[in-house]
């Protein structure tokens, strides 16, 4: 990967019209008197080149070059002509959607305040470690001017605004379909989940398919090559989930559609998919974990009875190797916590403690190990505890009850799922009504 900082959570931007894509490109032009005035001209002029026309709207070729530059310093990666040109379409794909998006919000009366992003820019330092001078010099020094920023804050906060007061008033969830939620997340609740960010690109109309999909190779390309998949997520899915950097939480056996469910299934942790095809676009998926978070093994509760066989600091390793051996053989002849009572009693040098309703989480990491999966009447085989060989019964567990989302949360999810489809259709509607000529 290229040694260079990487700024995380960056937002979406919009740049509205040529004059507006001119303000504060000084060094960009301080770079450029370096060469022949000519050529420095043409450079300029080359700049004031439209690349794309949004209903009324302009997206410049510095508009797109700010963006590509942006794209590459979110995403670790290094801006050669490889990379640019995997990068590209989508990067101009963004900005005609953020065009769009803008467009819709201003015409219902939505608009962010300049202190909304001036905030936003803030966090976004401070989650890099730097102040709001620090990452505009950041950036300066990498050719992208500080404008960048306030401009996709300004249409990230607007659309937000906007799906908010009109979009998320169109979804209700019922009482009935939490109950069905929390009726399948029980069935499968003892089963592996996984943890998952996704990319998701959008298809409007199915002679783009082709086209999407060679967009979500070429971002594959980038993430084989080394880039940051959430930070490739927050600059180009088109999924709700960009602004978390694609992150879907932990997803269990079918609880995504069919297609994704099915290549989920194969992916282990550190693998990203192939892109997948579904009804709505192309998806790329990532799984960093897995677990299995219906049942907390370390909240079962335990009692059991401990036999400690203590070992004479001068024995030497010929004392315990003996002791060892003597427990393994008589393990099979203990039963239940009273044989190993009774055992113990007889045994010179050995002692039994008692320990009732005790959290597997609370004992020892090796003893944990050890009883891992024991029921009631099973015993461990000898632990070398050092100066100590220890053998465990288990007398009775209970163990820890399902550990579900609250019906709070899944209201929440079930309506960001909800409002997740009315945004695409949305966004799908506008790009059909709008005029947009990309002139590259």
């Amino acid at each position: 990967m290229p040694d260079c900082p990487m700024i995380v959570d960056t937002p979406r931007r919009i740049w509205r019209g040529v004059s507006k894509a001119l303000v504060g490109t000084a060094l960009l032009i301080a770079v450029a008197v370096t060469v022949p005035s000519v050529q420095a001209q043409q450079a300029q002029n080359n700049l004031m080149r439209i690349a794309a026309v949004v209903n009324d709207d302009i997206i410049s070729v510095l508009d797109l070059e700010q963006r590509l530059r942006l794209a590459a310093l979110s995403s670790n990666l290094n801006l050669d002509a490889q990379t640019r040109q995997r990068l590209m379409p989508q990067v101009l794909r963004s900005l005609i959607d953020e065009r769009l998006q803008l467009q819709e919000a201003t015409a219902n009366s939505v608009t962010a305040t300049d202190q909304e992003i001036e905030n936003e820019i803030g966090n976004l330092a401070q989650r890099n470690n730097m102040n709001a001078n620090q990452l505009a010099g950041l950036l300066a020094s990498r050719g992208i001017d500080i404008q960048t920023l306030r401009n996709q804050y300004n249409s990230q906060i607007a659309w937000a605004k906007y799906v908010g007061r009109r979009l998320m008033r169109q979804v209700d969830v019922g009482e009935d379909e939490i109950d069905a939620e929390l009726a399948r997340l029980t069935e499968v609740a003892d089963q592996p989940q996984k943890r998952v960010y996704e990319i998701f690109l959008g298809i409007d109309n199915p002679d783009e398919a082709n086209e999407i999909r060679s967009n979500a190779e070429r971002l594959l390309n980038q993430i084989r090559d080394g880039a940051d998949f959430s930070s490739l997520a927050r600059s180009f899915s088109q999924s709700g989930t960009a602004s978390a950097g694609g992150d879907l939480g932990w997803i269990a056996p079918g609880q995504l559609p069919d297609e994704l469910d099915s290549a989920l299934q194969s992916l282990s942790p550190g693998m990203v998919s192939a892109p997948i095809r579904s009804i709505t676009g192309f998806y790329l998926l990532y799984v960093t974990d897995t677990q299995t978070i219906g049942r907390d093994p370390g909240q079962a509760k335990v009692d059991l009875f401990q036999l400690i066989q203590r070992i004479p600091q001068d024995s030497g390793s010929a004392a315990k190797s003996e002791a060892i051996a003597s427990l393994s053989q008589a393990k099979s002849s203990i039963a239940s916590c009273d044989a190993l009572k009774a055992f113990g009693q007889g045994r010179p040098g050995t002692s039994v403690a008692a320990a009732e309703d005790i959290a597997v989480s609370e004992l020892p990491a090796a003893t944990q190990t050890a009883i891992d999966g024991l029921q009631p009447g099973q015993t461990t085989d000898p632990i070398d505890m050092g100066s100590a060989v220890v053998m465990i019964t288990i007398c009775d567990r209970q163990d820890a009850g399902l550990t579900l989302p609250s019906r709070e949360q899944l209201n929440a999810r079930l309506t960001n799922e909800r409002v997740e489809l009315l945004v695409r259709r949305k966004l799908r509607d506008l790009r059909r009504e709008a005029f947009i000529d990309i002139r590259l």
